[in-house]
């Protein structure tokens, strides 16, 4: 390890390893809330509607005004952006199945269906520069750009994923924390520096995936800085790379991140919510499909194609921490049928109003027990589904407390019901005795 870059400790990385089960059951209620769906949609539809319009990008744009959504956005079918995390043979995931890993002949399969669908990769940068508005990308005669990810700096990639991509001339995006690069005695399944700088020299992109994976929700502003200056020097070090791009840890960041991010040198960041990024996209929340086990077939095509509905912050931050009850208000396009929009906290509906002459939807958001949800917008239109997602992290202050006090105290005078009937039953018994 360079002297530069301070090694974190042995407990460090037992915390780390305790860290994942928690935060690998957020991001499995992430995907299963906004990843699993939608439900029933027709491929066939999604993809006449990706031929049919060539997309904004094809032709001269008018220029991105900060704030606003365009009122062409559902022709903006966006930029899906794939994650893998694990990509094993047949024979491993027999012995140790996990819903975060894919076979190499599914990963095969899936290439191949994004090839004959005349999918094409690009990488972040080209991404960023879309979002932005200072590039157009290519969706005529049915062509799409799409973002191949791959999380943590597994071997895997260059074990099942190269081969086929190359088949097709498809780059990928490594999103490496470089502990696990770094780690003595070497993990086993880590790709090695010198992998590293040869999938960067033929093309691949080497981006930052943080410095040791933590929970980004968990920590200070000094602590969040420090890993995205770390990993970014050392991975520029060893990695002979200039990061520009980071992946947060389990989707997880703060309102804080993006500024933090900034700060440290990077132009863009991937959380895992669905959708395909389009333009006015915040480059800091960028749109992320988590590519899991049962993925295949028809539900990979209904991901890969899914709709995004645009939106902005109002009087919030992605990533804010929700204290007390309180009114979250987005920007989404003008003119929609409120009578098709749905909002979730999870699974749970929330009360919400809706503004059609100026777009702007307000949610009545109640603070969760959990440390972490996610606020969805549904728009279904003409067969079509569109979703917006957004993190909250929650936080109990007196209002909840109070809201908490209430049923605790409900609770404690049910409890004592029922042992007051459990003696009388017992004084019952003894008597008949």
């Amino acid at each position: 390890m360079a002297e530069d870059i301070p090694r974190p400790p042995y407990s460090r990385f037992k915390a780390f390893l305790f860290l994942t089960v928690f935060a690998f059951g957020v991001i499995w209620a992430i995907a299963h809330f906004t990843n699993n769906k939608p439900k029933g949609q027709d491929t066939s539809a999604l993809q006449k509607v990706a031929q049919k319009k060539e997309n904004l990008a094809t032709k001269e744009s008018a220029p991105l005004i900060q704030g606003e959504i365009p009122e062409a956005w559902r022709d903006d079918v966006g930029v899906p952006v794939l994650c893998y995390h694990q990509i094993v043979s047949e024979e491993e995931y027999r012995k140790k199945p996990t819903p975060f890993a894919i076979t190499a002949e599914e990963f095969t399969e899936q290439m191949e269906w994004l090839h004959e669908n005349k999918f094409y990769t690009i990488l972040p940068d080209e991404l960023l520069a879309y979002t932005k508005g200072e590039k157009n990308l290519d969706f005529s005669n049915g062509k799409r750009p799409v973002v191949l990810t791959f999380d943590d700096g597994n071997n895997d990639f260059v074990n099942y994923a190269e081969a086929p991509m190359k088949k097709y001339g498809y780059k990928g995006v490594l999103f490496i924390y470089p502990t696990y690069i770094m780690a003595k005695p070497r993990k086993k399944r880590a790709l090695t520096w010198d992998e590293i700088r040869r999938l960067g020299k033929e093309g691949h992109a080497v981006e930052s995936h943080t410095m040791w994976h933590p929970n980004l929700s968990t920590m200070t502003d000094d602590e969040q800085r420090a890993q995205f200056r770390d990993s970014k020097k050392a991975l520029d070090k060893h990695a002979g790379v200039n990061v520009k791009h980071l992946a947060y840890p389990f989707g997880v960041h703060t309102s804080k991140s993006a500024e933090l991010l900034r700060e440290t040198g990077y132009t863009s960041a991937y959380t895992t919510f669905n959708g395909g990024n389009q333009r006015g996209e915040d480059p800091y929340l960028l749109r992320r499909f988590l590519i899991v086990k049962s993925d295949q077939g028809k539900i990979f095509a209904q991901k890969t194609l899914a709709r995004s509905l645009p939106y902005r912050f109002e009087n919030f931050k992605g990533g804010d921490i929700l204290e007390g009850m309180r009114d979250l208000r987005l920007k989404i396009p003008k003119n929609l049928d409120s009578s098709h929009l749905k909002v979730r906290i999870f699974s749970t509906a929330q009360k919400f109003e809706y503004v059609p002459q100026s777009g702007i939807l307000t949610v009545h958001a109640i603070p969760s027990k959990k440390a972490l949800s996610v606020l969805e917008v549904v728009y279904k239109e003409s067969g079509i589904e569109y979703r917006a997602s957004v993190l909250l992290n929650h936080k109990r202050d007196t209002l909840l407390a109070q809201h908490v006090s209430g049923k605790t105290e409900k609770n404690t005078q049910n409890s004592k019901k029922v042992k007051k009937k459990k003696r009388k039953k017992k004084r019952n018994l003894a008597n008949n005795d």
